[in-house]
């Protein structure tokens, strides 16, 4: 018997084995206990002195890397650890590589296992997706086929969510033999049979998956307080085993808290599937709970275990208490990193494309992530009967489509018109031989420039230093530098100009709905605009649109906080005169003061050239 995935811990298991004249290998990637089994030979690279130099392959890695093994050696090759060794050294020398005909499934279950896709990992998933376009395997290729992607090229996303879950459909709502014989047979009718099967099971298990996704996050709003509980140990009556651990996947995104989720049988024996956060070994709190479950193994961020229902309520007062002592507040905070933050001249086919050179990509190695600060939303919508968000996003001079997956309650937060910040992967969606792109969306806020409108108020009153604290914490999130948030002398002088020419338009600018050749348009040439008797004030609609307009056209660094800021200052130094409008706009008037001023006397610029000065001192001691 070999095992695949599992066994590390079955010591009782293999020894009855072994007693009754079965030869047992175990091939596992979990963690391994104190004890391990006594088998003929056990194959992890967690085993202590274990000294494969690639610790986190998946478990059909390591057996895929015993039948690497058993093909070099039975032709007569020497088996060298490490993908070196065999993959790329031992090519087709004695016909050694026989093993490369499994490396799509190989490449299959390594992504559908979310283990890192790093090291030796990230080569089988690449090696293997290359193989899946032209595979060998009948199942796998009628499985491409009724997954819709055939004919076309397998990235690790169609694998994640295309092709994984039709394959776990098979095991999590009834038997894996389907999916054992769709990759084995050699009869084309046969796959296509098992393919339209695991299709609508797959189907069948997302409405189980969500009935208990709904019953579980009741169970959290009723019964658990996520402020105070760490760890969100939940309960339910036969729940089915086979999606458990989906819905403890997307309850741990949901509160960003490590969670369990125990179905209960009608005997009071409980099975669990838990998933965990960073920082958070999930092997480790298990084991400080051993003495309170009857069976459990896994690693630091998914698990398995088996527990009598009698004593969930202690264990979830311990589990707890672990986690208080290794926990911090800041744990507890989800947080998305950023590679950069863009504009819209570097989002183009060829530079998306550029980024896909470095695919494979998948846990540990994800997609680039990139921020956009200060877009407007022209259209927003659900899609997907309510499930998803679909958004058309616009800056000056762009237009692009955005879909957040699972975000389709946002649709209740935002409307069109409103201005946000997106964290988002960029991808080129293709469709009927067209090629475009589009943002997949993973965050979205209101943008960061009104808030620091609000925020940031420097008068008589205001401390100094808690205006400065709060604009540090926010360059650290946005990596905001001073051209972003202090108007230098000749965007001022930009600005200006521009108010001055629409005073003589007489026409109210900056709305949404403005076109790029009426009266709305924002012109900085001067003109009336067919209006000769020009007007003593106008209205700004929204300044987020008017500070788009100016970047495209003035050809200068502009957004809302800029805009405003230069407004007020204008205003403090008798330039003109300004009047909040409804809703969230203003109203400009001509002043009677000079045309000509000092800039140094406005105390809003002088302040905002100390706010540079503070940026400028930070970047030279950080060189």
């Amino acid at each position: 018997m070999i095992t695949v995935d599992c066994g590390i811990t079955s010591v009782d298991e293999v020894r009855y084995l072994m007693e009754s004249g079965i030869d047992v290998i175990v091939t596992d990637h979990h963690e391994c206990k104190q004890e391990l089994p006594q088998a003929v030979a056990v194959l992890n690279p967690h085993k202590p002195g274990c000294t494969y130099p690639f610790k986190d392959l998946s478990g059909a890695g390591v057996a895929f890397k015993l039948v690497q093994a058993i093909c070099i050696s039975t032709a007569g090759g020497k088996v060298n650890s490490g993908i070196t060794g065999g993959v790329e050294n031992h090519g087709t020398a004695g016909g050694t590589d026989r093993y490369m005909k499994y490396i799509d499934l190989a490449a299959l279950s390594t992504i559908a296992d979310i283990v890192p896709l790093v090291g030796e990992n990230r080569i089988l998933a690449g090696l293997g997706l290359k193989a899946m376009t032209s595979t060998g395997n009948i199942g796998l290729e009628a499985l491409i086929r009724a997954s819709g992607y055939g004919g076309r090229e397998i990235s690790s996303y169609a694998v994640a969510f295309g092709l994984a879950p039709r394959v776990n459909a098979a095991g999590r709502l009834g038997s894996a033999d389907r999916a054992v014989r769709l990759f084995t047979t050699d009869k084309m009718v046969v796959a296509e049979a098992i393919a339209r099967e695991l299709n609508e099971e797959n189907r069948l298990r997302q409405e189980t998956e969500n009935e208990i996704l709904e019953q579980a996050a009741a169970y959290v709003e009723e019964k658990l307080d996520p402020a105070k509980e760490k760890v969100l140990v939940i309960c339910g009556e036969n729940w089915h085993h086979g999606v458990i651990g989906i819905v403890a996947s997307k309850i741990t995104e949901r509160y960003y808290r490590p969670s369990i989720i125990i179905s209960i049988d009608e005997d009071g024996t409980g099975k669990a599937s838990a998933r965990s956060i960073r920082n958070f070994d999930l092997f480790g709190a298990l084991s400080a709970c051993e003495d309170l479950l009857d069976r459990f193994g896994g690693h630091e961020m998914a698990a398995g275990l088996t527990i009598q229902s009698s004593r969930i309520e202690d264990f979830r007062k311990r589990i707890n208490e672990y986690a208080d002592s290794v926990l911090t507040d800041e744990d507890m905070i989800p947080c998305l990193k950023i590679d950069a933050f863009v504009e819209s001249g570097d989002l183009t086919l060829e530079s998306v494309s550029e980024l896909d050179k470095m695919a494979p990509h998948g846990e540990s190695n994800p997609k680039p992530r990139f921020g956009y600060m200060g877009l407007r939303i022209a259209d927003i919508k659900t899609v997907g009967t309510g499930k998803h968000l679909k958004l058309r996003l616009c800056d000056a001079d762009m237009s692009i489509e955005a879909i957040g997956f699972n975000m389709g309650e946002l649709v209740q937060q935002y409307r069109a018109g409103d201005a946000v910040d997106v964290v988002f992967t960029p991808d080129i969606n293709e469709w009927n031989g067209s090629r475009r792109l589009q943002l997949i969306i993973m965050d979205i806020k209101p943008c960061v420039f009104a808030k620091l409108d609000k925020n940031i108020v420097f008068d008589l009153s205001n401390d100094y230093n808690n205006v400065m604290k709060l604009i540090n914490s926010l360059r650290q999130q946005y990596r905001l530098d001073p051209a972003a948030l202090i108007p230098e002398r000749a965007e001022l002088e930009a600005v200006f100009r521009y108010v001055r020419a629409r005073w003589r338009a007489g026409s109210t600018i900056g709305s949404s709905n403005g076109s790029a050749n009426g009266s709305n348009s924002g012109s900085t040439n001067g003109s009336d605009n067919g209006n000769s008797a020009g007007c003593s004030s106008f209205t700004i609609e929204n300044l987020h649109e008017l500070s788009w307009q100016m970047s495209a056209r003035l050809g200068i660094r502009m957004n809302y906080f800029k805009l405003k800021k230069a407004l007020e200052i204008f205003s403090e130094l008798g330039l003109l005169k300004l009047e909040n409008a409804e809703p969230g706009g203003l109203v400009v008037k001509q002043s009677d003061g000079a045309d000509r001023v000092c800039l140094e006397t406005s105390t809003l610029y002088t302040r905002l050239q100390a706010v540079r000065r503070v940026f400028n001192e930070d970047a030279a001691q950080n060189l």
